[in-house]
């Protein structure tokens, strides 16, 4: 039985890591500097959402 939740959901968590991606590489800029530590928890985040992500892609195929 496959769910049909489950590409809604993959979508849903590959927008969130984009944008944590996105959010993250704005933070490097100079003008943010003092947030860079932030930049770096979100580039991480971002990485593992992605990461989970494709293993979902990979064991639902």
């Amino acid at each position: 039985m496959k769910f049909t939740l489950a590409p809604k959901v993959n979508a849903l968590v590959n927008i969130i890591s984009a944008c944590a991606f996105f959010f993250g590489s704005a933070l490097f800029l100079p003008a943010f500097i003092e947030y860079a530590t932030v930049g770096v928890v979100l580039f991480m985040v971002g990485s593992l959402l992605f990461l989970l992500s494709a293993l979902a892609d990979y064991y639902s195929h």
